[in-house]
């Protein structure tokens, strides 16, 4: 009951934010989609905490994973010179998410 509560709630957020005239997605939005639960990410439900790596790679498996995963992505942001970063460095759950390599770089990446 508690899922489709949150589903229902995420989709009449996406049909006023489409109606708005926003094409705002973020990857919060994916996670519910895929029906994966608030607290999944935040512990203990607590979300004026930062998710950390921890939380991601529980689902995620490991950095490794995630760079074979865009192996086909170039440059590949999960094999990179900075190593296994935070992944909030570059991924926002409710906000639009950023490359951090573009602080340097000028790569043409889309980041989830």
């Amino acid at each position: 009951m508690k899922n489709l509560i949150v589903m229902t709630l995420a989709m009449l957020i996406a049909g006023t934010a489409a109606a708005a005239g926003t094409t705002d997605h973020f990857l919060a939005d994916r996670h519910v989609e895929r029906g994966v639960k608030c607290e999944s990410c935040h512990v203990n439900g607590d979300t004026s905490k930062p998710v950390r790596k921890a939380q991601c790679l529980a689902c995620h498996k490991s950095y490794e994973e995630l760079a074979k995963k865009t192996a086909n992505v170039h440059p590949n942001p999960h094999f990179n010179h900075y190593g296994e970063r935070d992944c909030t460095t570059c991924h926002k759950g409710h906000q639009q998410s950023t490359l951090s390599c573009s602080q340097c770089h000028k790569f043409n990446l889309k980041t989830p």
